[in-house]
């Protein structure tokens, strides 16, 4: 693991972090890329047809008319694979970190344009963090596939076995059909894992982030809008969070919610209380930042961060 991951994000954003001395981890359904959390589908459909061509059980009777087999497994598989990408109930919580200390692309898209900061946190200490007790995920992004990931290889499988069992119960047409069937069928499939570990992996051409993710982790906590219990989660009574526990511990303010976009988001805010003294290494100004290292050096005396962090940096990216 690299020793630094840097955070960028504008002076406001870095305030907070500072002042509260948490880490936002935000659902990642609202960002503003529509694959975030989807690129790894793309190897779906790749997989299920090598699985399928290696075992095939669809009969001349059983495929839609006009298709051949393999084409029929196609358009099921987009069938389900669209109803799983539109659906909007699942809840995933992430914060992003970069190994790239001063970095133009970053600064462009994550700093305000080169108005914010970058602040290196100590791989170690966020780490520590997100282990103890499986909270957290803390993952490098995977940019390019050599081995197709377990869960690809899993999901492919559960697909069809399911496409096989509709047939063997007759329930062909409902899947063309019936979308209460549809919503079923890939509720049964193994959804949750495989979409958290596509937000491990990012297109190619975002290689040069060099991103690092800190992941609630979904197979301890499974969230999502409708079925979770939010009674364990905020007592109406008391007007505060319920959460106790680690949990309760590192998410003191619990579940929150924002403004954005013209629309609501939740997010989770990380506490490092604790830590102040070694949790951050350094902190980069934004190379078109109006910020002095004293402004910095102040903030930092006030909110009890001392003298550990020695470097307060102007970036050297040269962008006006």
């Amino acid at each position: 693991m690299t020793d630094v991951l840097y955070h960028y994000c504008d002076v406001e954003t870095f305030l907070n972090i500072i002042r509260n001395k948490t880490i936002r981890l935000s659902d990642i359904t609202k960002s503003n890329d529509y694959m975030e959390g989807k690129w790894l589908f793309t190897l779906v459909e790749e997989e299920v047809l090598r699985q399928y061509k290696e075992n095939p059980f669809l009969l001349s009777n059983k495929v839609i008319y006009g298709l051949d087999e393999l084409d029929t497994i196609k358009y099921l598989l987009k069938l389900t694979l669209d109803k799983i990408l539109k659906q909007n109930e699942m809840l995933f919580y992430v914060s992003c970190f970069s190994e790239a200390a001063d970095k133009l692309s970053q600064w462009r898209g994550y700093a305000d344009d080169g108005k914010g900061l970058a602040i290196g946190f100590n791989a170690k200490i966020l780490s520590e963090i997100a282990s103890k007790e499986n909270l957290l995920k803390l993952k490098k992004v995977t940019y390019s596939i050599d081995t197709l990931p377990e869960q690809v290889s899993k999901y492919a499988q559960s697909f069809l076995e399911s496409i096989n069992f509709s047939i063997s119960k007759n329930k062909m047409r409902e899947i063309y059909f019936d979308d209460d069937y549809m919503m079923n069928f890939f509720h049964y499939l193994d959804t949750k894992l495989l979409i958290q570990e596509s937000l491990f992996y990012k297109n190619p051409a975002f290689a040069e982030e060099e991103e690092w993710r800190l992941v609630l982790n979904e197979e301890e906590n499974e969230l999502d809008k409708y079925s979770t219990d939010w009674d364990y989660w905020y007592s109406t009574a008391d007007n505060k969070s319920a959460l106790t526990g680690y949990f309760g511990e590192v998410f003191p303010d619990g579940l929150q919610f924002r403004s954005s976009n013209s629309t609501i988001s939740s997010y989770l805010d990380l506490s490092f209380k604790g830590f102040e003294s070694e949790i951050i290494n350094n902190i980069y100004i934004g190379p078109k930042s109006n910020l002095e290292r004293n402004d910095i050096d102040h903030l930092l005396k006030y909110y009890g961060y001392g003298e550990e962090i020695e470097e307060i940096n102007k970036s050297d990216s040269t962008y006006r």
